[in-house]
């Protein structure tokens, strides 16, 4: 007796059943149609990849922020969040202000051009949910945020 999940046609025709059994397979599978709509709506036609438009909107909840602590909270390296954030200041989107106690500390704001580019692809990206999530009833839809914020708070910092 196949599940009701293992009964769901990927693309290939390939039979997935065991790989469905991991945690990370799934994971990987679910973020396809997420990437493809946010690439459509927002990557291509505002010029962001994910990990960037994720540094604009935590900057917006967070002005003053570090680097290191982006680098925290997004699980990436100190060397490409500097390649990432240059990138966002070469577009006028961030501002860098250097700490007048320690010269290597940098706190990060968003310019008004970065907020306004984050109203509107925060914008964008509630709507592509709505799509991508278009499937799942809306208790579903809330289970699997908190389920998926549970698993994500399990990392190490």
């Amino acid at each position: 007796m196949t599940s009701k999940l293992n009964d769901l046609e990927l693309p290939g025709g390939l039979d997935h059943s065991k790989m469905q059994k991991l945690l990370g397979y799934n994971l990987a599978q679910a973020s396809i149609p997420s990437s493809k709509v946010f690439q459509r709506l927002i990557g291509r036609p505002l010029g962001l990849s994910q990990v960037e438009f994720s540094i604009l909107v935590l900057l917006s909840s967070n002005p003053g922020c570090t680097g290191k602590q982006l680098c925290d909270s997004l699980g990436t390296s100190a060397a490409r969040m500097s390649l990432l954030l240059d990138r966002l200041a070469g577009r006028m989107w961030i501002e860098k202000t250097q700490s007048g106690l320690d010269k290597r500390l940098q706190y990060l704001e968003l310019t008004p051009a970065g907020e306004e580019l984050v109203h509107k692809s925060f914008g964008l990206a509630s709507s592509m949910e709505v799509d991508v999530l278009s499937h799942l009833t809306k208790i579903e839809q809330v289970l699997l945020t908190e389920l998926l914020i549970k698993v994500a708070a399990q990392r190490k910092l």
